[in-house]
């Protein structure tokens, strides 16, 4: 029992100084989120705001697709040989009936490296080209 015993501690020990020793190398990758404009648009329509969203998306990461009829829509970047894709962001489009318009939103994600911007930037870039930015 007593050996037992030992080689938990001797195990536990081992695993405890493989877990923090591992916690001070730096990680090959990061991943960059950002939480972009939150705008207001009055006497436009939702539907409006759904085709820029739609068009601001394609343009800045080359590729959309919406959630239905939810004002959800989701774009990411180009995609590796292996399938994969580094950016993406999110534009979502919510109507306020008290104002006749809407209110939409960026949210948007980068793994760098490799993405070559940060999430920051592709916010930025995804309000510009949407447009109707105060």
């Amino acid at each position: 029992m007593a050996k037992t015993f030992g080689t938990r501690i001797a195990v536990f020990g081992i695993g405890f100084a493989l877990v923090f020793g591992l916690a001070g190398i730096p990680a090959p990758a990061a991943l960059d989120m950002y939480v972009g404009a939150r705008t207001v648009v009055r006497n436009e329509s939702l539907s409006s705001c759904n085709d820029k969203a739609k068009h601001a998306l394609i343009s800045v990461l080359g590729r959309a697709a919406s959630y239905g009829d939810t004002g959800n829509w989701e774009g990411i970047g180009a995609i590796d040989t292996s399938g994969n894709s580094f950016a993406a962001a999110a534009v979502h489009c919510y109507p306020l009936d008290q104002v006749r318009g809407y209110v939409v939103t960026f949210t948007c994600a980068a793994q760098t490296p490799p993405a070559t911007e940060t999430a920051g930037v592709i916010c930025d870039k995804l309000a510009a080209a949407f447009g109707g930015q105060p």
